[in-house]
């Protein structure tokens, strides 16, 4: 193979690498919830994201924590009362900011400590974006290599 190949693959690659480093939406959190008080996490989405994660809660009494998830409208599309754990999922029916509540009027003495981790998939013509992005990017190298079959010299 002549080095036109070899570079054309490690471009393919190269590419490659970076829009998959850069497409992963994956979260970690840990805060303290006073009590009589909230936190709220917002995530911005496109229609048709779709949300999942898992939240624990850890304080001095044996309450949990009120948690809801707002969309744009201040609509509430998910809710869990006086949970200590919880894994929950959700897609974005419409565009904009949705917010994630962690809620402690449950208690009016402790603090809540809450561990949160959550991924957001987003979705391109009904497809998750990592697998589309895969499919662009073998299309566009099959191309390339077809090109240099066709136009080698012979």
């Amino acid at each position: 193979m002549s080095r036109l190949v070899y570079a054309f693959t490690a471009l393919i690659i190269i590419v490659s690498l970076f829009i998959f480093i850069g497409i992963s939406v994956a979260e970690n959190a840990s805060f303290t919830v006073q009590p009589q008080k909230e936190h709220v996490i917002t995530l911005s989405l496109h229609e048709t994201d779709s949300v999942s994660g898992s939240f624990s809660v850890v304080s001095d009494d044996e309450t949990g924590i009120n948690f809801y998830v707002n969309d744009p409208e201040n609509k509430t599309v998910l809710r869990y009362d006086n949970v200590s754990q919880k894994s929950f999922t959700f897609t974005a029916q419409s565009t904009g900011d949705y917010q994630l509540h962690f809620d402690n009027s449950v208690s009016s003495v402790y603090s809540k400590n809450v561990v949160l981790n959550y991924n957001i998939t987003h979705y391109i013509m009904g497809m998750p974006q990592e697998q589309f992005l895969f499919i662009v990017t073998a299309a566009i190298a099959l191309i390339g290599i077809l090109a240099y079959l066709v136009l080698m010299p012979k």
